[in-house]
């Protein structure tokens, strides 16, 4: 991978975002650049198309009056950055929401309890690794490791 992968999460629970700040950089150390916005406006405001993943809380009306849904921040994200991929963290069992948010083009809804920390995570080895399993798909192992090995990774 040539660059560290850029990651906002935008939570108005600022235990809930630091915690999950904390474990993220601790599982992945200076591969992430993580940042924390507790309101969607601010977060709107810095995007831009090196964001490679959002991670959104699921309503965010403790902060503003006017809060936006979840699925309404996935609406506007990945109509102005559709190659950001979006994750919403939700703790509404609602599977209506769920399926609304993936049309609108979240990546996954997970529910926001024991284990979410770690399915973040995993969608974020993912990403990691998709680079790789392409290479090894389209040029085979041998020459992956050929290519490896020369360029001393």
């Amino acid at each position: 991978m040539n660059r560290n992968l850029n990651v906002f999460i935008l939570n108005d629970d600022v235990m809930t975002a630091g915690k999950l700040r904390k474990y993220l950089a601790h599982r992945f150390g200076n591969i992430l650049n993580i940042s924390l916005f507790f309101s969607s406006a601010s977060c709107f405001r810095m995007i831009d198309e090196q964001v490679d993943l959002v991670v959104v809380d699921d309503y965010m009306g403790t902060v503003s009056k006017s809060g936006r849904s979840g699925v309404e921040i996935v609406k506007v994200i990945k109509k102005q950055h559709p190659n950001t991929e979006v994750v919403l963290l939700t703790s509404n069992e609602d599977i209506g929401l769920k399926v609304e948010a993936l049309k609108n083009g979240a990546r996954a809804v997970i529910p926001n309890r024991r284990g979410a920390f770690q399915r973040i995570r995993s969608l974020i080895d993912q990403s990691i690794s998709q680079p790789i399993r392409y290479l090894v798909a389209e040029y085979g192992v041998k020459t992956f490791v050929f290519v490896f090995l020369w360029y001393g990774c």
